[in-house]
């Protein structure tokens, strides 16, 4: 009788299997491409899902709304002085 716990579940890789079998039979060069291919695959997940997160952070903050000013402009940045 055999029972599986979480570390068991939490091992399993797809297509470790077939990578095993290949450096079993000797073809280490299709087991390097699917090594390859898994660990690139894993990256571009990790990768997507920070992301995700940069790009919520940077564009979900609320715009900052500058405040009206009541003032009216003349045209003028100087001021008018009487002598």
């Amino acid at each position: 009788m055999t029972q599986e716990t979480e570390t068991d579940n939490e091992l399993r890789i797809p297509g470790a299997v077939d990578i095993v079998s290949k450096i079993n039979d000797n073809d280490r060069a299709s087991a390097i491409d699917d090594i390859n291919d898994l660990l690139y695959a894993k990256a571009a997940d990790v990768l997507g899902a920070h992301k995700k997160e940069v790009s919520q952070s940077l564009f979900n903050e609320p715009p900052v709304v500058e405040p009206e000013s009541n003032e009216t402009d003349n045209g003028s940045d100087r001021e008018h002085t009487s002598s």
